[in-house]
């Protein structure tokens, strides 16, 4: 397939411009093809969802098996074109897609990627539900899905809407707990989209974007132990805030491994301590779905719909 032009976006329009069968725009641009491509990879597992939620086949993705839970479950029997982080471009090459889907973690290949097939990339940022919104729709407007991508993105809107409303002047924190670490994340931060889509309110300041680390200190060395003490007061300010809910994304529950997060909070003496603790309003979330998947058309309707479900 012969690609006719891949564009930065800058939401300018083409004035006289033709229209062609396949215009995707995109976090870092757009992509524009002669014919709609049919054979595509994607390293995005939210992309991957959304496609598979709208009808449209992907012909790679990334491995292990074990990624592929709940409705993503026949997506085990594709090929497998590398990792999460880590594209296998002799694969790629045999594949010869027509496009190619880049994700968070792969998103440093992007050029490269680009040597092989047109990519895209659909981060969702901040705002993260104009962003779900605005990527979804691109995919259904470009593949000519969009009656049934507005359908998905409605009923997703719907439960949080529903969310909003049920939890209106509540509180939570999000606890990302890795063994016995237990980390919170506030508006800003990677899981700070949970605030938003449960209509909860963090009980920690939002964090600026940069505030966020790129890299995590070496074991040991002085950054370590301020952000280990930057932690440890944030963990202890959510104890003092005595939110309404705790939701914990346990990190050692990826792909089926067992889980530990509740013997963690447990153990600690401060969250042990709080009222959301003693009286069950701690949420356990689907690890694959909220850490993996995120954003996909299916998942966040399944993750939105547990939410309402349980509160």
């Amino acid at each position: 397939m012969r690609v006719l032009s891949s564009l930065l976006f800058c939401g300018a329009v083409l004035v006289g411009a033709p229209a062609f069968a396949f215009e995707l725009s995109h976090s870092e641009g757009s992509v524009v093809l002669e014919e709609t491509p049919s054979n595509i990879v994607a390293y995005d597992l939210a992309v991957i969802d959304s496609l598979h939620t709208l009808g449209i086949a992907v012909s790679g993705v990334p491995q292990p098996a074990e990624l592929y839970t709940g409705s993503l479950q026949e997506i085990k029997q594709g090929t497998y074109a590398g990792t999460l982080f880590a594209p296998d471009y002799e694969v790629l090459r045999a594949l010869q897609p027509d496009l190619i889907f880049a994700g968070g973690r792969s998103q440093g290949e992007i050029d490269k990627l680009n040597t092989i097939a047109p990519t895209a990339i659909m981060r969702l940022d901040e705002p993260y539900m104009e962003h779900f919104r605005q990527h979804n729709l691109a995919l259904g407007k470009a593949f000519n899905k969009q009656r049934e991508a507005e359908q998905a993105v409605r009923e997703v809107e719907d439960n949080v809407a529903q969310l909003a409303q049920h939890n209106k002047d509540k509180t939570a924190a999000f606890l990302f707990v890795v063994n016995d670490r237990v980390i919170p994340h506030a508006p800003g931060d990677r899981f700070g989209f949970a605030y938003e889509v449960s209509g909860l309110t963090s009980v920690l300041p939002a964090q600026a974007p940069s505030q966020t680390p790129a890299t995590r200190p070496a074991p040991g060395s002085p950054e370590a132990l301020q952000a280990q003490q930057k932690m440890d007061r944030a963990v202890q300010a959510v104890a003092d805030a005595e939110p309404n809910w705790l939701l914990v994304l346990d990190r050692g529950a990826l792909n089926g491994a067992p889980r530990t997060a509740e013997k963690t909070l447990a153990a600690h003496p401060a969250l042990s301590s709080t009222q959301a603790f003693q009286e069950g309003r701690v949420l356990y979330l689907d690890t694959n779905a909220w850490y993996v998947v995120t954003g996909g058309l299916t998942t966040l309707k399944e993750i939105t719909a547990h939410l309402l479900e349980q509160m």
